[in-house]
């Protein structure tokens, strides 16, 4: 019995670590269960889209190549296979004709586009402000929102809150009553960051 006593020590220790690996893996799949996030780098009203002929955004990503102009003079080249948001609250641009109907929201790699969403421009300001629903997190101390869908965007430093009844004590407070539907999130299109959020009542 004493000469077993390590084989059977070495084979119960083991199957703990192996308890333990499983449990670990368990545990980062569980955290893992969200929305992808997409950081938004830049922010900028569309002059113009040109495609090739049938280009589409069936299936989360682009069929064929397209060129955007953006307002401050730059034409970028998405092309085919790019990556394209899963809108969720945010509805997508359904006009992509008219000038300045749409703006642009990238994840970028240097000057390369990696995924973009096209959103409808606001219809007061559509050359200085994009509307967009209240955002539900912070990251990075406080300079990134997070909306439900996983759009990440730079935060103002100091970020306005409007809601004409209630006080909120912090943006942190703001977000937990007010968030999705029951918020705005305006964006400056000059420094790509949300300055304001507004309730909806």
């Amino acid at each position: 019995m004493t000469r077993r006593l390590p084989a059977i020590l070495a084979i119960l220790a083991l199957a703990a670590m192996g308890v333990l690996g499983l449990r670990s893996l368990t545990q980062k799949t569980t955290v893992a269960t969200g929305p992808m996030q997409h950081r938004i780098d830049l922010v900028a009203n569309v002059e113009a889209i040109t495609t090739d002929a049938g280009w589409n955004m069936d299936g989360g990503r682009t069929h064929g190549a397209a060129r955007f102009t953006l307002d401050d003079l730059r034409t970028l080249t998405v092309p085919d296979g790019t990556n394209v948001a899963d809108y969720g609250l945010m509805p997508a641009c359904g006009d992509l004709l008219t000038q300045k109907a749409c703006v642009l929201l990238a994840d970028m790699l240097g000057e390369s586009v990696v995924w973009f969403a096209l959103v409808p421009a606001d219809t007061v300001a559509p050359t200085t402000e994009l509307v967009m629903p209240g955002f539900t997190d912070m990251q990075e101390n406080g300079d990134e929102a997070v909306f439900p869908n996983g759009w990440v965007m730079k935060l103002a430093t100091p970020t306005k809150r409007t809601c004409a009844d209630t006080d909120t004590s912090s943006l942190r407070d703001f977000i937990t009553r007010f968030n999705g539907d029951a918020a705005r999130s305006v964006v400056d299109l000059t420094t790509d960051r949300i300055v304001r959020v507004e309730c909806v009542k």
